[in-house]
Formats: C-alpha cells, sequence, structure tokens
C-alpha cells in the first residue's frame, strides 16, 4: 500500500482455530485503514462435529468478538473443502454455523469458498448444486480461480492461459442469480511468464469480473503453498496498481466492486 499509495479495497487472511486474538486485531485494523476484511479459519474439530454443535462455544466466542470491530467483516470457514474430507459433512457444517454468526455479529457477511473448477467442471457431487447450504443465509460466495499458464505439475507445463470471462465468470454470475447470493474471486493470480506476455492481465480481469456482477477481486500476493511465480514484482505490480485506482475502499463511496 506504501508503494501504490492506495489502501486495498479487501484483504484476505488465514487463521488457525487458536489465532482469533490475531485475526479480531488484523481486522480492527483493516476497517481502521479501509479495508474490508476477508477472514478464512480452519476449526478446532472435525465438519461433521462442528455441525453437530461442538465447536458452537469457539464459534460464538469468535462472532462476539468480530462483532466488536467497527466495520464490515467478511467470514469464512475451511475454505477450498474439495479435497479434504465428507463434503456433505462441510455442507451441513454451514448450514449450522451461519445462523450463529449471522444473530451474534450482524457486522460479519457470512461467506463460504470453493475452488471454482470443481463447480464449474468438476464430479457431480461437487457443484454448486450440491455443496450449497440450502435453508440458511449466505451472504457471499467466493472462488479461488487462477490463470494456470506457465505452471509446472507432474513434469509439464501449462501452455493455455485461462480465459475467466467465458471459462468461469459467466458461471459465476450464473450462479449468483441461480442461487441469489453476491459472488467474488477470493483468490487469484498470474505466473511471471503469463505476465510478460499480457501486462493488463489484472486490470482485464477485474473489469470482465465487474462486467459479470462480481463484487470483489483478491490476488494471491504470496509464495505459501504455491506452485508457480504468483507475487506481484515488476509488471504485475504495476498492473495490479492500475486496477486498484479504480477501485473502491471503506473510505470511498462504493461503486461496484473492490480489488484486494
Amino acid at each position: 500500500e506504501r508503494t501504490l499509495g492506495r489502501p486495498l479495497g479487501v484483504r484476505r487472511t488465514y487463521y488457525t482455530p487458536g489465532k482469533v486474538r490475531q485475526a479480531i486485531g488484523d481486522a480492527r485494523a483493516d476497517t481502521r485503514a479501509g479495508r474490508i476484511p476477508w477472514i478464512s479459519f480452519k476449526l478446532p474439530y472435525s465438519w461433521a462435529d462442528m455441525a453437530d454443535g461442538r465447536g458452537d462455544a469457539w464459534v460464538s466466542d469468535l462472532a462476539r468478538k468480530l462483532a466488536t470491530v467497527d466495520g464490515p467483516v467478511w467470514l469464512a470457514f475451511h475454505h477450498e473443502p474439495e479435497n479434504d474430507g465428507p463434503i456433505g459433512d462441510w455442507t451441513r457444517m454451514q448450514q449450522h454455523l451461519s445462523p450463529l454468526v449471522r444473530r451474534l455479529a450482524p457486522n460479519v457477511a457470512y461467506t463460504v469458498i470453493l475452488t471454482g473448477w470443481n463447480q464449474v467442471y468438476g464430479p457431480p457431487w461437487l457443484s454448486l448444486d450440491a455443496v450449497w447450504p440450502r435453508g440458511t443465509a449466505i451472504d457471499l460466495v467466493g472462488f479461488d480461480v487462477y490463470n494456470d499458464f506457465g505452471v509446472e505439475r507432474g513434469g509439464s507445463v501449462d501452455d493455455v492461459a485461462t480465459e475467466m470471462g467465458p471459462e468461469y465468470f459467466s458461471h459465476f454470475e450464473a450462479f449468483s442469480k441461480r442461487f441469489d447470493v453476491p459472488w467474488a474471486v477470493a483468490e487469484t493470480g498470474i505466473t511471471d511468464a503469463y505476465a510478460a506476455r499480457d501486462q493488463r492481465w489484472v486490470q482485464r480481469t477485474y473489469q470482465e469480473l465487474l462486467d459479470h456482477g462480481g463484487v470483489a477481486l483478491v490476488y494471491f500476493n504470496s509464495l505459501l503453498n504455491s506452485d508457480a511465480s504468483w507475487r506481484l514484482q515488476g509488471s504485475k505490480e504495476q498492473d495490479f496498481a492500475a486496477a486498484l485506482r479504480s477501485s473502491p475502499t471503506l473510505e470511498l463511496a462504493p461503486r461496484q466492486a473492490s480489488s484486494g
């Protein structure tokens, strides 16, 4: 932000169950700086146990503390669940926890975050229709989708660019209308190899997101748990800065979406 001369609209951060105090401090710092904190927590118990109420005390404590944050907070429990356990238990957990959080913390938007690929191209049991937490309020659905050009997996390098608009955003827009829920990109990124070919990718992708009704785009500016060079540097940082200049923050009147 010091380099770009402008605060992020959204900042996404990740926590283990024992990091509630840190998360609250980070959320307060974010809102003071004009950012919406979008926080992801892993959980103290299994999805099934959480769905059955074993974690209610932990969730209630978190929600009450989030309610003291002077501004909006977006909250997700166990993002990208697709390969981490019985997906039905994850859905049941979201159905159980959403009313608890929303009752105790009216400033908190309850979100779910999925990979996106599985919902569009994966098996039927991972479609949004199959995993969606019905019978409860979900305030926002996020998807973690990347441009895989230049990513090396299994000894081969992907040489096909991901076209976000037709391959993903059109589907997310349809999901949004069908389930009556706003959508956002919760993680995205491009490799250094692709940035060398296209120095306006972030700007174009952000505009495509707006055109399809998305409300936020978060860039994964990290090398953690990564199989590619996602970090913002050089032309990528300049591209991101240009997109950021046209996006709102908490200190500015909102337009359509925010990049973070």
